[in-house]
């Protein structure tokens, strides 16, 4: 009787070690079981007519997990969203989080994306702009967003490869997009009248977590990623920065001379005289900004 008890008790400290190990895969801490690995693009080819695109996979993905855009435009193209798949400079190939599953003889079917949103060092801005759990009062409904998807992460011991990842238990889900027209409105309704001693560049992190259903019907969430886009505002600083064409404090930036029927500054532009190449650079705070108008 005691063999039996002890056989008893020991059987019940297995079962309780068992359960405890499906509990915790279920819940999936640090990613064990359901991962989200990372950022990725494809290889891109953009030229002055078109836009070509590879989507990742395995063996040719380019680890990515920060950019940088200008708030209002970037050489004078709009930042719409991000990314942004017809502006050449808004990464237009990316972006792409990786998800794989671990689970042996299950697949997993990722239904969705949660995003939250947080400005790095966002307590510099609160002298200028009301601020909680560092994000605008005024954009908080925009603090989270989800981003609905459709994928299938096959059994890690498949052979079956279903999204053309490369791998039977990875998937490369395209975020898009990772920054609403929404968001990047707002964003700019609180932080582009501040001048640019103030404001030179926004980090904005994004913090991502895979939803996903198990083939037994367990619901898994992955670990979070996390994603930088910088949003450059430096227009008014008196010198022409990356992104920009012209800085309104300089103002000799939009001179030129008319050389064969073209502005020297640019030949795009055509001209009978000097004075069709002198232009203004667009001020601050305007859609157009730090851009020559002729």
């Amino acid at each position: 009787m005691r063999i039996m008890r002890q056989g008893v008790v020991v059987a019940a400290l297995v079962g309780a070690v068992l359960m405890g190990e499906v509990a915790f895969a279920a819940s999936n801490p640090n990613g064990m079981v359901f991962r989200a690995v990372g950022w990725f693009k494809g290889k891109a080819e953009i030229t002055a007519g078109q836009i070509k695109c590879e989507i990742p996979s395995v063996t040719s993905a380019i680890s990515e997990g920060a950019f940088s855009v200008g708030l209002w435009n970037t050489y004078g193209v709009p930042t719409l969203m991000y990314p942004d798949i017809n502006n050449p400079f808004g990464n237009p190939c990316g972006v792409w989080i990786q998800l794989q599953s671990n689970l042996i003889n299950q697949g997993i079917v990722v239904d969705r994306v949660k995003l939250r949103y947080r400005i790095r060092g966002a307590q510099r801005f609160r002298p200028f702009i009301p601020m909680s759990r560092r994000w605008p009062i005024a954009c908080d409904q925009y603090r989270r967003e989800v981003i609905f998807v459709g994928a299938r992460l096959n059994p890690s011991n498949s052979n079956v490869d279903t999204s053309a990842s490369g791998a039977p238990n990875v998937a490369f889900i395209e975020m898009l997009p990772l920054v609403t027209p929404q968001q990047i409105a707002c964003l700019r309704s609180q932080f582009a009248a501040l001048p640019p001693d103030v404001y030179s560049s926004l980090p904005l992190v994004v913090r991502a977590t895979a939803i996903g259903t198990s083939d037994a019907g367990e619901t898994y969430t992955s670990n979070v990623s996390s994603y930088t886009l910088t949003l450059r505002h430096s227009c008014g600083n008196g010198r022409v920065d990356d992104g920009e064409i012209c800085d309104p404090a300089a103002p000799s930036t939009c001179f030129g001379s008319c050389v064969g029927g073209f502005c020297s500054q640019d030949d795009g532009l055509g001209c009978a005289s000097d004075a069709d190449c002198i232009g203004t650079c667009v001020t601050q705070g305007d859609p157009s900004e730090c851009v020559c108008v002729y």
